[in-house]
């Protein structure tokens, strides 16, 4: 359900409001357990536009139809509005005891952080950055933080002078991903796996491009169901609630690692 919220958000940051498609992304934040019960002739007649550009939008959103972005929405229901627990931590404690709240979850992230020592392979993530410095077509997918993560390492590597892409919407994933061919790199960032369901049409189309794929995760036994050149693993599927802490180190210690082999008389740089 959270991807459906991501993806509203973007478009509701992103786009103008005299958009039609902002319109309805607006109305559907405001009426997530309505629009779970509702047709498409219902939502339109609603959105004041017609059951074909709610059509569009859905795809727009990176969903195949109405039905079935309408089935995620049904997940919601506005009497019992959850917010999804994202960290290790008990509920009851951090309504009445922050502090020792604080302390518990800061301790699970040092240990995943502490624990990267054990699963980084720098041989890998040298090959890996030998691909992003030769390539003149590198690619990041991503969704949520696996996304903002990407841009950090999209502006890290852009401050050391190399062009990548990273785009926030879907459909600009898309047309990204279509776009690539042999010579191209795709590096996917997905911290629990999640990126499989959510962009199945992204993976079709690097499958089709027979580009290099690099793998960013916590899940070591994902499969994403397309031939991955490279992976690199964060930590084991146990720790991921933590999992985004320790994207972030290995992204900036990447930057950091690149900095050192690639960017011209290093050592004069160093401040």
């Amino acid at each position: 359900m959270k991807s459906l919220f991501y993806r509203l958000i973007i478009f509701l940051d992103t786009a103008s409001e005299a958009d039609t498609n902002y319109n309805i992304a607006w109305y559907m934040a405001h009426n997530f357990s309505k629009v779970a019960k509702m047709g498409i002739s219902q939502l339109a007649k609603e959105c004041y536009v017609s059951p074909a550009t709610i059509s569009r939008f859905c795809r727009a959103l990176g969903y195949e139809n109405y039905a079935h972005l309408k089935q995620e929405c049904s997940s919601f229901a506005s009497d019992s509005k959850k917010f999804n627990n994202l960290i290790n931590v008990p509920l009851n404690v951090m309504k009445d005891k922050p502090q020792a709240c604080t302390e518990y979850y800061s301790q699970q992230v040092c240990h995943a952080v502490a624990n990267l020592t054990h699963y980084l392979d720098w041989n890998v993530i040298d090959k890996v950055l030998e691909l992003i410095h030769d390539s003149d077509s590198v690619a990041f997918f991503g969704t949520q933080f696996s996304h903002s993560a990407a841009l950090h390492f999209q502006t890290d590597l852009l401050m050391l002078e190399k062009f990548t892409m990273a785009y926030m919407e879907t459909e600009r994933q898309i047309e990204c991903a279509r776009s690539l061919d042999r010579n191209s790199v795709a590096i996917i960032m997905t911290v629990n796996g999640f990126y499989l369901k959510s962009n199945t049409k992204v993976l079709q189309y690097l499958k089709k491009a027979h580009c290099k794929v690099v793998l960013i995760t916590n899940n070591p036994g994902i499969d994403i169901g397309i031939d991955v050149d490279y992976t690199i693993i964060l930590g084991d599927s146990k720790q991921r609630k933590t999992g985004k802490h320790t994207l972030l180190t290995t992204v900036e210690l990447m930057s950091l690692r690149y900095y050192s082999l690639y960017y011209p008389d290093v050592q004069e740089n160093i401040v």
